[in-house]
């Protein structure tokens, strides 16, 4: 299995799909990742060759079946709890306090986990919630994840996780929102219902948005420019004013010309912007409009 050698032509192949299906550019220096990820699906279906998993992929009497398993290979990366500790630290010093404060008569809270994968971003965001609040119980909170990928969400929907997602959660955090259940870390029925997950694609509009937080971190390297300012417009579009967008390290928004000048959101900190009060941000989407002509 190890000797299959995936074509540059099969890539463009595979790559096409992707494109197709999620919107997500794989540039040519992918294909040794691609072909990694790509032979669990070629051995989870006994066969020999990349060929015959693209003949697979095109018959349409199983490619439904198996377009999910394909897409969730290539596109899951890894996730954990308090992944990124500094921005945890701004969530509960910084922008809890000021959504309290600014959502103090209404009581309610928005918070959408964009391309969440397996949970830990948006559990992660519920336990900051529930710890910094002190009147918790007379909030109304909805924590929304949301990926293209049934069958991470799925595995998110279960909540349960291995080790390694937990390693940066203290021992204490550990017990209060989590039960050990053998090498396995079940998040706790009390903190599960405050997050909901449901498939969602970054190309189309976001249902019943108006979040306060939106989290799109580490996403829009997989895209080109024309694609990371359309996904640009619909999540900007599903902020409220005043809500606040947390992109990824190795987001490229601010050295992105196109984006930075263009993106109508105030710059908060790193990775950190907020929609202005007087209403949903607008400009990006001339720009992206531009692009496709």
């Amino acid at each position: 299995m190890e000797s299959v050698k995936l074509t540059e032509k099969e890539f463009a192949t595979f790559a096409k799909i992707v494109r197709e299906r999620t919107g997500i550019h794989l540039e040519a220096r992918k294909l040794s990742m691609l072909s990694n990820r790509l032979r669990r699906r070629l051995r989870a279906l006994k066969l020999s060759t990349f060929a015959e998993y693209l003949h697979v992929l095109r018959d349409r009497r199983v490619c439904e079946e198996e377009l999910p398993h394909f897409l969730s290979v290539v596109t899951t990366n890894e996730t954990y709890f308090f992944r990124n500790e500094k921005l945890w630290d701004y969530i509960r010093n910084d922008w809890i306090p000021y959504i309290v404060e600014h959502r103090k008569r209404a009581k309610a809270i928005r918070v959408w986990s964009a391309a969440s994968s397996t949970g830990a971003e948006a559990y992660t965001v519920a336990i900051c919630l529930r710890e910094a609040i002190p009147d918790f119980a007379s909030w109304r909170v909805q924590v929304i994840g949301s990926d293209i990928s049934r069958r991470v969400l799925e595995a998110a929907s279960e909540g349960e996780y291995d080790e390694y997602a937990v390693a940066k959660v203290p021992q204490l955090r550990r017990k209060r929102w989590f039960d050990a259940e053998g090498e396995k870390y079940r998040v706790k029925d009390e903190l599960r219902k405050m997050v909901s997950f449901k498939f969602h694609d970054l190309r189309e509009p976001f249902p019943n948005a108006n979040f306060d937080l939106v989290f799109l971190r580490n996403v829009l390297m997989y895209f080109d420019l024309s694609m990371k300012l359309h996904v640009l417009q619909r999540v900007v579009g599903a902020l409220a004013p005043g809500g606040h967008l947390i992109v990824g390290d190795v987001d490229p928004i601010r050295h992105t010309p196109e984006l930075n000048t263009n993106l109508t959101l105030d710059y908060v900190g790193p990775n950190i912007y907020r929609n202005p009060k007087a209403g949903r941000a607008k400009g990006i989407a001339s720009l992206a409009e531009a692009v496709k002509a």
